[in-house]
């Protein structure tokens, strides 16, 4: 006589077949931020005007206790932070000036998997802008934002002439020494940070 299999038995599916995607969160925007910063762009030696510029600030859940592990990820689960971004707005001042305000506290703080509350912080505030060929990108991280810093990328004019042959955007380099002086003139974006009185 057969016996039947045991109701107790070890579901044979490894884990990640049986788990679901751990769920998106949706937060909610602080009605009233209190932890504002100035932020200025500044362009130096730019060759010709940029054809699109905008500002984004990036923020990600930094206690990853609040999440749950997602198996569906990665071999053994894993613990991802939920990311939100906010498009910023720009005030142009002349040519090659823009202002802009940035807050560290943009979202609310919530439970959203029943593990305790999640808390936001924001990981950087990056520039993208275009000329008619090519496309850079610069930032500033929430450390240097935080100290008030003034943080200077250097790019170079060939490229914002001409598409470099390799890579889809061009990222700015922290010191000019980076290129070769045969490489030809650089221009400069200069984000300097100042904090706002609450």
């Amino acid at each position: 006589m057969t016996s039947c299999q045991s109701a107790s038995a070890p579901d044979p599916r490894p884990q990640a077949a049986m788990a679901a995607p751990v769920p998106d969160v949706h937060a909610k925007v602080n009605p009233a931020p209190k932890r504002g910063y100035a932020l200025a762009l500044r362009f130096t030696g730019l060759p010709a005007a940029v054809t699109r510029l905008s500002l984004t600030a990036n923020y990600e859940v930094d206690n990853l206790e609040c999440v749950p592990v997602d198996y569906t990820k990665a071999m053994g689960g894993v613990r991802l932070p939920p990311e939100q971004r906010i498009e910023l707005t720009l005030q142009r001042i002349d040519d090659n000036t823009y202002a802009a305000t940035v807050h560290e506290d943009a979202f609310l703080d919530e439970d959203y998997y029943d593990l305790g509350i999640c808390h936001w912080a924001l990981g950087t505030a990056s520039v993208h802008f275009h000329s008619p060929s090519t496309q850079f990108v610069g930032g500033i991280s929430a450390d240097q934002l935080t100290a008030e810093a003034e943080v200077t990328e250097h790019y170079l004019v060939r490229d914002f002439a001409q598409k470099p042959p390799v890579g889809d955007v061009v990222f700015g380099e922290d010191s000019p020494d980076f290129y070769l002086a045969s490489l030809g003139p650089q221009f400069k974006l200069t984000i300097s940070a100042r904090r706002e009185a609450p």
